[in-house]
């Protein structure tokens, strides 16, 4: 064998185990590499990311079960206001119902009596009471000219029975007056005069048409309340406090509903809250707030120290408490402090402060 040959082969095998570790190194370094992809690093900033949205997730999942919560509870009040409501009107029908059984009751013995007194068992038409009015007298004679069908269907439409035992057709047609009157003085009468006029107050109405202005502060005083209702539940984010404040606030109004329908608010406090209400409406709260100052602590200065000590008396006292020296609620001074009258009135005039101070803040002064 020559040297070239030789040479040849040993060059090949150099080559072949060159190859060798070439591949192997190339096995290796993909290695490394699938190695180095597979592993995966987090970083700082990610992990505290992602805990940031866990726990603003958390924290809305949180505010809507709080919202749906006061949603729940608002409801459930406005349930129970109304079934209080319902039981109240439950309770005075049956007592209205109790009072006119009674009065009927009342009645008929009285007629009872008269008949035995004059000794006659045929008494279809006793006399009426000595004292009676002149325009019931007037009704009675337009109403006798009623035929009796005419008077049993308007008896049948008040709910009222055709005739009693022994009743008279004088004594009838008392009842069915009575009757008429307490319909046009219920609730559903009341109801629907409010239905069909316009809250707002007329300055000439003040002192004209007092029945028309009475039903007006009603109604205006109940849009008030419904408005401000309206406006707690449309926002999200109303604390319960405000809530507490509108159920207080409706709580306190109520001497002064039963005084707007009996129509016997005191003669000074009437044309001032009348006056009140009509700056209200044309939102010149300014002089709603004059006309409230006036209305609850007088337009006086008041006396300093207490009002009463030892057996003089002190000066100006009527000014605050409106009592005369007879200690009679003065009705010739305009200068009296209705808010020292008692604690109903107190109460209502608060409320009458938190409608102004809502009006204020929902419709602004133009």
């Amino acid at each position: 064998m020559d040297f070239s040959s030789l040479l040849a082969k040993e060059i090949a095998k150099k080559k072949q185990a060159a190859t060798v570790i070439a591949n192997k190194n190339e096995d290796d370094a993909s290695g490394k590499q699938a190695e180095s992809d597979t592993r995966r690093f987090i970083r700082r900033g990610d992990m505290e990311y992602a805990r940031e949205q866990a726990y603003l997730a958390e924290k809305a999942q949180r505010e809507e079960a709080k919202r749906l919560e006061h949603a729940k509870q608002r409801q459930q009040q406005h349930e129970e206001e109304e079934q209080r409501e319902r039981k109240r009107r439950e309770a005075e029908q049956k007592y209205s119902e109790r009072k006119r059984a009674r009065e009927e009751q009342e009645e008929l013995e009285k007629q009872k009596k008269k008949s035995k007194y004059k000794g006659g068992a045929n008494t279809k038409s006793p006399s009426p009471d000595a004292k009676e009015g002149t325009a019931e007298a007037d009704e009675l004679a337009t109403l006798s000219a009623l035929t009796e069908k005419d008077i049993v269907d308007r008896l049948r439409k008040l709910h009222e029975p055709a005739r009693y035992f022994g009743e008279s057709d004088k004594a009838r047609l008392r009842r069915m007056l009575r009757a008429e009157k307490r319909a046009e003085n219920s609730d559903e009468r009341i109801e629907e005069l409010l239905a069909n006029i316009d809250h707002n107050i007329v300055g000439q109405d003040i002192k004209s048409d007092q029945a028309k202005v009475y039903l007006q502060l009603e109604k205006y005083v109940r849009y008030l309340l419904k408005e401000w209702e309206r406006v707690l539940v449309t926002r999200d984010d109303t604390p319960d406090q405000a809530y507490a404040t509108l159920t207080q606030t409706k709580g306190y109004l109520v001497p002064l509903f039963e005084q707007l329908r009996k129509k016997n608010l005191h003669e000074q406090i009437y044309p001032s809250l009348a006056t009140l209400m009509m700056y209200l409406q044309q939102r010149t709260y300014r002089a709603a707030n004059d006309a409230y100052l006036k209305l609850s602590i007088g337009n006086a200065a008041w006396p300093i120290g207490v009002t009463a000590v030892g057996i003089h008396e002190r000066s100006a006292r009527e000014r605050i408490t409106g009592q005369d020296v007879d200690g009679k609620l003065g009705k010739t001074s305009v200068q009296i402090a209705h808010v020292m009258s008692d604690e109903k009135t107190r109460k209502w005039l608060t409320a009458v402060k938190r409608l102004i101070t809502f009006s204020e803040g929902e419709w602004p002064e133009d």
